[in-house]
């Protein structure tokens, strides 16, 4: 799991079951696991102090690299296939 962090103020913005070794490009909504807290503006997700952080694109949100941090681990595929069985 992860948790990702406004670069701002570095206040918890959710926690996320990352799959995969690439960058967090997108958030799909059903594998975010537990909310910290964050607004939402239209379409914008923002930080609770203001800083733009993704937009919504309806089953995911599309992140802005370079306004989040994210710390703990990802799961590689192996795990999300035994998973699932």
């Amino acid at each position: 799991m992860l948790i990702l962090k406004c670069a701002a103020c570095k206040k918890k913005l959710w926690r996320y079951d990352k799959i995969g070794q690439g960058e967090l490009v997108r958030c799909h909504k059903v594998r975010i696991d537990k909310v910290y807290g964050f607004e939402e503006s239209g379409s914008k997700i923002c930080c609770r102090c203001g800083r733009e952080v993704g937009i919504d694109k309806g089953s995911y949100y599309q992140m802005i690299s370079k306004s989040f941090t994210a710390s703990g681990s990802k799961r590689n595929s192996a795990e999300k296939n035994k998973r699932h069985r």
